[in-house]
């Protein structure tokens, strides 16, 4: 399969002149000047005046098989659907359990993922859930040897009244596993940490670090945007040497904790760097709680707010689109070792997104193949079309008479 992309303004995620983009089967084959596909072989040409081209995102954090449960059975998310990610540009999903990890299980999470796989997307999970010993094996480091798509452990849940309250010794033990486990595979064995609205917020990680050899990037803290406090400790860690995840979508959050405005305020202090990653939680559930602790209302993450957010960075805020973008592209793939992935160049996987001039999601590649095109999705998850077609054609049954 071959495919040119003409006249893009390229951003690979830092700005470059006007190329072509050739794409060979899943990977990007050349960036130059007036390239052509050879005569000897059949592809398909876009013209891409006028659209900037950059790198399919990355989302680190969804619940793909689903999540929820916090108000009971009929509270449990749906899993995503392949075309719910490519819609948002997503062409490499991270997928963990939360809350719920005895109806969910790392079995489901990891057919979950080799679904999206097959379906055209590439896929990673993290190992355990908000309770760190909802694993595959009977330890973190054979997960993360043995199973490909593992690359760290998470959601684990501190700070937080769901949280299964782990002890510092047990997060010591786990980031140790973690640490270990990764280095035969090449993977960065990374503490994906969920944290809650507890007064505690970092501070058992920052222990860890202060009392062992465990490096501060082990730890990937993410809902660091959840309340100022937070956001403030956030910052001091971030200026540490540590990693950040904030996470999109938060629209009942104070203005000031938004995505946004948080990613504004990062960038005017010199924040905006490397270390700095968003996140949809896309598919999870999104509880209310009163200051009881009482559930007082529900609602489901969107994988769309990634985007959504990071957009009304660069035209509320006016900050660079080459700085939005490494939050979703190069960063993560650099945090969690994620192989030809988060820039564009020769040699890496051939993910990429066609935005318009108001930086509207156009075109979608995933792995050389066209999955959104002129705005619509043009591949589908095995089962969604043929249960859009049900839902759309299933009639009343009619009543026996008798």
């Amino acid at each position: 399969m071959w495919t040119l992309l003409k006249n893009a303004q390229i951003y690979t995620p830092k700005p470059i002149a006007q190329r072509d983009v050739l794409l060979v089967g899943e990977r990007i084959a050349a960036l130059g000047n007036n390239l052509e596909l050879p005569s000897y072989v059949q592809g398909e040409v876009f013209d891409l005046q006028g659209h900037y081209l950059v790198p399919g995102f990355i989302d680190a954090h969804v619940h793909i098989c689903g999540g929820g449960g916090e108000a009971g059975p009929s509270s449990r998310t749906p899993e995503v659907q392949l075309s719910q990610l490519t819609r948002a540009g997503i062409t490499t999903v991270v997928g963990c359990l939360g809350t719920d990890s005895i109806s969910r299980s790392m079995e489901e999470l990891l057919v979950k993922a080799n679904a999206l796989e097959e379906e055209g997307l590439t896929s990673y999970v993290y190992s355990g859930g908000y309770q760190a010993d909802r694993l595959i094996f009977d330890n973190l480091r054979k997960d993360l040897v043995l199973i490909d798509k593992v690359i760290g452990a998470g959601e684990i849940a501190i700070s937080d009244h769901r949280s299964h309250q782990p002890q510092k010794s047990e997060l010591e033990r786990l980031a140790a596993e973690a640490r270990i486990g990764g280095m035969p595979g090449h993977k960065a064995g990374i503490i994906h940490v969920h944290l809650g609205e507890g007064k505690r917020g970092l501070t058992p990680i920052i222990q860890i670090i202060e009392d062992t050899e465990i490096p501060i990037h082990q730890f990937m803290p993410t809902h660091i945007n959840r309340k100022e406090e937070l956001l403030k400790q956030g910052i001091e860690f971030l200026n540490a040497g540590g990693t950040i995840d904030l996470t999109a979508g938060c629209d009942d959050f104070e203005p000031h904790l938004q995505v946004p405005f948080v990613l504004k305020s990062l960038y005017e202090q010199g924040l905006l760097n490397d270390r700095v990653t968003v996140t949809s939680d896309g598919n999870g559930s999104l509880p209310q709680y009163n200051q009881e602790g009482i559930l007082v209302g529900m609602g489901i993450g969107s994988v769309h707010v990634l985007w959504r957010d990071l957009r009304e960075a660069v035209f509320r805020y006016k900050l660079p689109l080459e700085r939005v973008l490494r939050t979703i592209t190069i960063n993560p793939a650099s945090i969690l070792k994620l192989r030809r992935k988060g820039i564009i160049r020769e040699g890496y996987d051939a993910d990429l997104v066609a935005l318009s001039e108001d930086l509207t999601i156009e075109q979608v590649w995933a792995r050389g193949r066209i999955m959104i095109r002129n705005r619509k999705p043009v591949v589908f998850g095995v089962y969604e079309t043929s249960l859009a077609s049900h839902l759309q054609t299933v009639e009343t049954p009619q009543l026996v008479k008798g």
